[in-house]
């Protein structure tokens, strides 16, 4: 006659039995998925992956505008009725340039009272979304906070106090040189107006993935160091093809190494578990010659690229 077992011998076997079935790191780490476009929701390659997680670059200001409102009508539909959990990151309005370029005074931080009438306008319009960050890449040249990081602390606090209960990173921070000094003026400014702390912050690790930098001398590590709290890798991804505004060609077409970037995105953020809990990658579908940047995941046929396999690797840590 075979033996009963204890209550106690029972439990023990279905948490071994759990244990052995969930991944091999105890991480938290999640991923998701950001392109611009609506149509990554029904996209056939999108569906094996489970992903249940998007994020969208929207101009602050859209929701004010009629026909810019119509585009984000269509993506947020879109979203919804994927599931999805979105994550929104603010950029500047349409009529805006930056660099100021050619005598042009453009490239400014909106005000305050701009930035709250157009975010108490896009709750309203979207009270389902709660996860912000209040400006994206705050510290790149292309965005009118990259010498205020004053500004940044102000549309978190907007934000902040406009959203109860919502998730909101304190800055969505790219790794360029100037990464380190900008970070500790956000955090000088916000003890210096006692505003609390943000417990959560972005970052685009782009140069480490691209160019295979994991150790202590990465971004990813430099920048742990200096941010409290949890950090997510709020834009990252294997880059296809990357020509800057010098026209310098920095990493022309190699499908061989965007895969191994996008390999690279995982082991970084996997060795940093304990601060790193979330990914969005970006993008998923490919961009045409024209465009100066391209790490779609998928060709401009719509057909995977190699880099696709590298995600179904990573499976486990979608959904």
């Amino acid at each position: 006659m075979k033996p009963r077992r204890s209550l106690a011998a029972t439990v023990a076997g279905l948490l071994l039995a759990v244990l052995l079935l969930a991944p091999a790191s105890s991480s938290a780490l999640v991923v998701g998925v950001g392109d611009q476009s609506p149509n990554l929701f029904t996209n056939e390659w999108l569906t094996p992956l489970g992903s249940e997680r998007t994020r969208l670059i929207v101009n602050y200001d859209s929701v004010l505008h009629r026909d810019e409102k119509a585009g984000l009508d269509l993506w947020m539909r879109a979203a919804r009725s994927a599931g999805q959990e979105i994550l929104v990151a603010f950029n500047p309005p349409s009529t805006m340039a930056c660099p100021n370029l050619n005598g042009s005074k453009s490239c400014r931080p909106v005000s305050s009272a701009s930035y709250t009438k157009a975010f108490k306008a896009f709750r309203k319009a979207y009270p389902y979304v709660r996860l912000f960050q209040p400006w994206n890449e705050v510290n790149n040249l292309t965005q009118p906070t990259v010498y205020r990081p004053d500004a940044v602390v102000t549309y978190y606090d907007i934000v902040r106090r406009n959203c109860r209960g919502c998730t909101i990173l304190g800055a969505d921070i790219q790794d360029l040189p100037n990464m380190v000094t900008y970070t500790r003026a956000l955090l000088d400014n916000f003890r210096r107006r006692r505003i609390p702390t943000p417990k959560v912050w972005g970052m685009h690790n782009y140069t480490d993935a691209n160019r295979f930098v994991q150790d202590a001398n990465s971004s990813v590590k430099k920048l742990l160091k200096i941010l409290p709290g949890k950090v997510w890798l709020t834009e990252t991804g294997g880059l296809y093809r990357f020509q800057p505004q010098n026209a310098r060609q920095t990493f022309r077409p190699d499908l061989k190494r965007q895969a191994r970037a996008m390999d690279a995105v995982f082991k970084q953020a996997i060795k940093y578990r304990s601060r790193i809990d979330r990914i969005y990658i970006y993008h998923w579908f490919g961009a045409g010659i024209s465009n100066r940047w391209d790490s779609g995941v998928l060709d401009v046929n719509g057909q995977p690229r190699p880099v696709y396999d590298t995600l179904l690797k990573y499976r486990r840590y979608f959904g």
